[in-house]
């Protein structure tokens, strides 16, 4: 009986003392509790670059005249007729994405992780910087923290107050990295591999685009100098593999002009497609024989064929005139006997494209040439630094492993080199600044966004509206209908501006 008592007793023990072990054993690794910073960067930046890329940044692409529509289609866009309801996703997408930028800015803050902050600093001023340069005034403090009591409605602040916050937090995160211990390293890094002083550049770069996009309406001299001549202080990149270029490495999420199914025809194009690439962009490329032309143009489907059939026929490259009616396209037809394949569709090196370009080398070294020739105090020779730019720009092409130029177009040296020879594309004293203007437009192909807020500041290039548009080009996107629902946009609209809701004819704060 007492080795009975003894070995239930001994059971017992076992029992208790297992029961430890066996929360640890059924304690999912998978599922934790807490999910640790790294886990919410890779959508957090995947999700910033689809901010730029996806409709909405095709939206301002058109606005901008980088791609235009055959006449009819997709009528509300390319004829500007815009209410709150075209503009939904591209408000609410961005702002769920802060939502989660938040959380991993209070996981680092919670685990000391310093390097994590200041990323979650930056992806955060990136996308709200592209949302302040698309809307104007926006939340920024409470921006994402709709699940926060008493914040179920963000509170606006004006779009001079925002860039001001924006430059702070980027400082900031500067700061951060520059005092991180150098052994850190961030993982799942989708942008940098968890280079520290790649996202310090990224942030520095950033502050001065901010920088320059205010210059119109506050001196930004002395900021803009403390960068460009303090590299120590302020690294910034200096070369073009430093910029900012997400390569896509699945086939779930690319870039979306993608074609995953090649069509049978060969072209690597979508041929059949209503988008088209403007004829603002053709002629400009074509006007001094831009290498670029056949990186971001595919010849017109009728050449391509004629020239399959028969090598000696020439490609063709012909941009579709801009905000057509049905009408209006049918009469151009008629008038000038050509048809729909007669225009040019987005290139096959785009279209087989894995990279996004956030912030160029390029865009960089215009904003540099800009400030040089603006007397920033910026060091340096603004006709050299233009060069620089657009030797950068032609580098973002270059050839795909043994790939051929038909097979996947690049732009080898020899034509880089004669391109940069030309004379007529050096920078002059008298156009300086349109011509600085019009390559950052030109660099940032398909890059919507950018090339529409570079456009609205600068008034380069010169764009002309259909001949039937219901409005003047854009200058905004509108508050998406939702939003206009938030009681603070009300009085922020009733306090700031009249009681008048801003339509996309209303120009933003930077806008000269």
């Amino acid at each position: 009986m007492k080795t009975f008592i003894y070995f239930s007793f001994a059971v017992l023990l076992l029992t208790l003392g297992s029961c430890k072990d066996f929360e640890e054993i059924n304690i999912n690794p998978n599922n934790p509790d807490v999910v640790p910073p790294e886990m919410l960067l890779p959508p957090i930046i995947s999700g910033a670059v689809n901010t730029m890329t996806a409709s909405g940044g095709s939206r301002a692409g058109q606005f901008v005249q980088h791609i235009a529509y055959l006449g009819g289609t997709s009528e509300e866009d390319g004829r500007y007729n815009l209410t709150g309801a075209s503009f939904r996703e591209e408000w609410n997408g961005a702002m769920r994405l802060i939502k989660d930028v938040n959380q991993l800015r209070l996981l680092a803050q919670e685990n000391q992780q310093v390097h994590y902050e200041a990323v979650a600093l930056i992806c955060k001023v990136y996308i709200l910087s592209v949302m302040s340069d698309a809307y104007g005034d926006i939340p920024y403090n409470e921006a994402g923290k709709g699940d926060v009591a008493g914040m179920e409605f963000p509170h606006y602040q004006a779009q001079q107050e925002v860039y001001a916050l924006m430059l702070a937090d980027l400082e900031q995160a500067n700061q951060l990295l520059k005092n991180a211990n150098p052994s850190l390293s961030i993982s799942r890094d989708i942008l940098y591999n968890g280079d520290l002083r790649a996202w310090r550049k990224f942030a520095n770069a950033l502050k001065l685009r901010i920088l320059m996009r205010e210059s119109q309406k506050v001196d930004v001299s002395a900021a803009v100098s403390a960068i460009f001549n303090n590299p120590a202080e302020y690294p910034v990149f200096e070369r073009v593999e430093d910029q900012a270029t997400l390569v896509y490495n699945n086939n779930a999420d690319l870039y979306r002009w993608f074609i995953l199914n090649p069509p049978a025809d060969g072209s690597g194009v979508n041929f059949d497609g209503n988008d088209r690439v403007s004829e603002t962009m053709v002629d400009m490329l074509q006007r001094v024989e831009d290498p670029r032309l056949k990186i971001y143009v595919a010849p017109t489907k009728n050449s391509y064929n004629a020239h399959r059939a028969n090598p000696a026929q020439p490609y063709v490259y012909r941009g579709q005139q801009v905000g057509l009616s049905v009408l209006e396209q049918n009469a151009l037809y008629q008038q000038t006997g050509l048809n729909k394949d007669d225009f040019c569709v987005l290139g096959k090196r785009i279209r087989k494209e894995n990279r996004a370009f956030l912030f160029t080398y390029s865009e960089l070294l215009l904003l540099k040439a800009e400030a040089i020739v603006r007397n920033f105090g910026v060091q340096g020779d603004a006709a050299a630094v233009y060069q620089e730019a657009l030797a950068a720009s032609l580098a973002k092409w270059p050839q795909v492993g043994q790939a051929s130029d038909e097979e996947t177009p690049y732009i080898s040296q020899v034509e880089a080199s004669n391109f940069l020879a030309r004379t007529d594309i050096a920078l002059r004293e008298e156009t300086a600044l349109q011509q600085i203007a019009e390559q950052q437009w030109v660099d940032a192909f398909l890059n919507g966004y950018e090339a529409w807020a570079s456009w609205r500041r600068t008034g380069f290039p010169q764009l002309k509206p259909g001949p039937s548009v219901l409005a003047p080009i854009p200058v905004r996107y509108v508050y998406s209908d939702n939003e206009q629902n938030n009681p603070n946009l009300i009085k922020w609209v009733n306090e700031t501006m009249e009681g008048n809701m801003p339509t996309h004819n209303t120009k933003v704060w930077f806008q000269p």
